[in-house]
């Protein structure tokens, strides 16, 4: 069983709480997924080049398996990817239902995933892959192990889901859901929540690295420059695909 703590219980339209991996959240056209995946693959290169010339621990590994990076940019919050974060530690994820300060309630969910049988877990029956940031992440990588952080996604990733987006949605995975109280009243005797601060350690060199991909990042994806793209790229696709039916009429 893995878990997942949340200020908020997102529902789809039939009133069923969802979860999608970020890179797949909201109403996508199939362009604008692909250009998140560029994003993505652009992130992914930096920072394989960052721990390459810092010699961090575990670059060879990180060159060679794209999760690895992929579960980085996706925990420390850098870009949208095709993983979802998970916890093994209930009191974490009650911890992170409670962040929020202007709530009354937060959310616990339980999910049922296939054993793990390495820090990186392949289940070709459940086309589920599970990584154990514990066991990928270097040392200088504090959050992880505060977190005890885990990423999980289907196996056969691709921008094009044939309009099947439900299948990405872990809610398939999902066995339990529980609604808390905000306060110090829900942890009883000996126990309490973590604070925000161990959660999110600020001495962490990762995130100083991942800070500095981010906001190159946003300089490089712009949001006003990524829609007049996407407009542009319709305006084209739309231009080729009317010469080629004038050019098949003209074949008759």
């Amino acid at each position: 069983m893995f878990f997942r703590g949340q200020s908020d219980d997102y529902k789809n339209q039939k009133g069923s709480s969802t979860f999608f991996p970020s890179i797949y959240r909201g109403r996508l056209k199939n362009d604008e997924v692909k250009l998140r995946f560029e994003r993505l693959r652009h992130a992914s290169g930096i920072l394989v080049e960052s721990f390459k010339r810092k010699k961090l621990d575990g670059y060879i590994d990180i060159i060679r398996k794209k999760h690895i990076p992929w579960s980085i940019l996706q925990h420390y919050e850098v870009c949208e990817t095709p993983l979802l974060d998970f916890t093994h530690s209930l009191r974490v994820a009650c911890s992170f239902a409670q962040l929020r300060q202007d709530t009354d309630c937060g959310y616990i969910y339980v999910f049922a995933l296939p054993y793990i049988t390495n820090r990186i877990s392949i289940n070709s029956e459940h086309h589920i892959v599970n990584v154990r940031l514990l066991s990928i992440c270097p040392p200088d990588a504090f959050r992880p192990y505060y977190q005890d952080g885990y990423l999980a996604g289907t196996e056969d990733i691709t921008t094009n889901y044939g309009g099947k987006k439900e299948q990405l949605d872990f809610k398939r995975r999902l066995i339990a859901k529980f609604q808390i109280p905000f306060g110090a009243k829900f942890w009883g005797r000996g126990l309490s929540t973590i604070p925000k601060y161990v959660l999110y350690p600020e001495d962490d060199k990762i995130l100083i690295l991942c800070k500095e991909i981010k906001k190159y990042l946003e300089c490089e994806f712009r949001p006003d420059e990524i829609k007049q793209y996407l407009k542009l790229q319709s305006e084209y696709e739309e231009k080729l695909n009317e010469k080629a039916k004038k050019f098949a009429e003209s074949q008759q």
